[in-house]
């Protein structure tokens, strides 16, 4: 990506896309994100059923379009859409997500490899042994079976990382399902211009795509989403687990759910085995500035405390360079409040455990710097993010195991360099507690297109099967 040579200066950016048999909307509200003022639509009760009719309505087309053709129309909307994002694209994307441009690049550099028609293409072989049951019933044996994806889905995406949403979107219209998007607050400048180029390039396709942002939890759109959430077949959500309880609150009992939530992002790393583990951990870290459900936040590092510690060092180097080159997003006072406890709060229990037989609490920090090591015993690590990484040093996989139990309901990524010797003994004690993902350190941020994600295949999850006997 081009990478502007100075950031934008605060704009405004239309937070929705309505297909083109619609009226716009008559009034529109302004809300602030990140450095951008979002327009979009007011709440109005009368607008959310005229928008799913309409996309119900452009079903018919969607489902009439072969699987093969899918492919390559997406695939053309995401060249489009990863062509045009010259210097001030990715500058509003940065500004919208509250990141730097060049982390925004970056990050659209990594994620664009799994938007493109030959990985999609991929994606759908991987997850169907013969694609053709997404364009109807294929015989097999003594029955004939297809996928479907349902009239409507709705999709919730988390505002903390830029092209989350346009993912989920690509997901769902792979296998035909008419799509609803709300994007994050943080999402939503990428989402309306990928919702855009699908309207470009099909006008089938486009008539089955509509964004929308709303503020979410605000009162006066409760109505709105209670509307939505009946109206729609599935909704797939991303977010914090009180957006998720929030969610399953009020969706009724007959939309299914399909929830990505809050996950905490794990390295194993025997250095003695693994030179480059300490820059390795500390991209992981830093990518996503530590917001994305794979960024590692806790490496367990095999060996005594003290090489432990010089390993620390080595990781606290590596962040100071990855600053220059990945500076961190503009950060807001409760942000640099919340660091600063942190660090302050981390120096009381280190100097507190000294000479007492607790465990000790080693720091590493800059003085202006966003990053942070804590060296610490796993008790002690608590989800931060702002760049720090919580370090433990262990004996050996087992003492690992037995710490991230307590981690089992959030764990999801974990990244290896390293482990070699019983590599596949402790992949699947790890998948034991809830792991879903075990990798090569150097490959925990960007998951290749048909990843496990959070379990479950992430096309298989959206469609349902049915059998012609």
């Amino acid at each position: 990506m081009t990478i502007p040579a100075r950031a934008p200066d605060p704009g405004r950016v239309d937070g929705w896309v309505w297909p083109a048999r619609l009226r716009p909307p008559k009034r529109l509200a302004e809300t602030r994100a990140g450095e951008l003022v979002v327009r979009h639509p007011q709440a109005d009760s009368q607008a959310s059923p005229a928008l799913v009719t309409s996309l119900r309505a452009a079903a018919p087309d969607l489902l009439s379009i072969p699987v093969a053709e899918m492919v390559e129309l997406l695939g053309g909307a995401t060249d489009a859409l990863v062509s045009g994002l010259d210097g001030d694209a990715v500058g509003h994307v940065a500004a919208n997500a509250g990141m730097s441009t060049a982390m925004a690049a970056q990050i659209l550099d990594g994620m664009a490899v799994s938007w493109n028609g030959e990985t999609l293409r991929h994606l759908v072989a991987a997850e169907f042994a013969d694609p053709r049951v997404l364009d109807g019933f294929v015989s097999g044996g003594a029955r004939a079976i297809r996928a479907a994806g349902p009239g409507l889905t709705l999709h919730l995406g988390a505002g903390t990382v830029p092209g989350v949403t346009v993912t989920s979107m690509i997901r769902a219209l792979l296998v035909k399902s008419a799509v609803l998007a709300k994007p994050g607050a943080g999402d939503v400048a990428l989402t309306v211009r990928f919702a855009r180029e699908v309207q470009r390039i099909d006008a089938r396709v486009g008539a089955a795509v509509a964004v929308q942002y709303w503020p979410g939890g605000a009162e006066d759109w409760d109505s709105w989403e209670r509307d939505v959430f009946r109206a729609a077949d599935q909704v797939v959500v991303y977010g914090s687990d009180a957006t998720i309880e929030s969610v399953r609150a009020r969706a009724p009992a007959s939309t299914r759910l399909i929830e990505h939530p809050h996950r905490v992002g794990v390295a194993v790393v025997d250095p003695g085995r693994a030179p480059g583990a300490a820059a390795e951990a500390a991209r992981a870290a830093v990518l996503f500035d530590q917001r994305g459900c794979v960024s590692t936040q806790l490496v367990f590092v095999l060996g005594a405390r003290r090489a432990v510690r010089r390993w620390c060092a080595s990781l606290a180097s590596e962040l100071v360079a990855l600053e220059e080159v990945l500076p961190p997003g503009q950060a807001g006072p409760s942000d640099l409040s919340a660091l600063h406890q942190l660090r302050g709060r981390l120096r009381m229990k280190g100097a507190a455990s000294a000479g007492t037989g607790s465990e000790k609490i080693d720091l590493w920090h800059g003085e202006r710097s966003r990053w942070t090591v804590v060296l610490a015993s796993p008790d002690a690590f608590e989800p931060s993010g702002s760049r720090t990484v919580w370090v433990v040093a262990v004996p050996d996989l087992k003492a690992c195991l037995r710490a991230l139990a307590r981690l089992a309901p959030v764990l999801q990524t974990v990244g290896l360099a390293g482990i070699d010797a019983n590599r596949v003994d402790f992949a699947r004690e790890l998948c034991g507690l809830g792991v879903t993902r075990v990798v090569p350190l150097r490959e925990v941020p960007y998951p290749e297109a048909d990843w496990m994600h959070d379990g479950n295949r992430p096309l298989g999850e959206l469609v349902r099967w049915s059998e012609l006997r």
